[in-house]
């Protein structure tokens, strides 16, 4: 029963300490914080979801701008 009681504990205490990565559609809203995430993970920095959550809105919110200039509605 100790060891039951030890382990749950455990467990709780590991999932409060990790947090949900930010999403695409946040990083696409804070560009200059996707683009200061994108920095850090290819320093090594920073690693998992966040890291192509970050790369992709940037790409994203790029590609739609050089697509703007290239229609001429910049």
């Amino acid at each position: 029963m100790r060891h039951s009681a030890i382990l749950s504990l455990g467990l709780i205490l590991s999932a409060c300490g990790q947090s949900e990565p930010r999403s695409t559609q946040y990083f696409e809203a804070n560009l200059d914080e996707a683009r200061k995430v994108v920095a850090d993970c290819r320093a090594g920095s920073t690693r998992g979801d966040e890291c192509t959550n970050a790369d992709v809105a940037v790409q994203t919110v790029e590609g739609r701008e050089r697509f703007k200039r290239f229609l001429g509605k910049d």
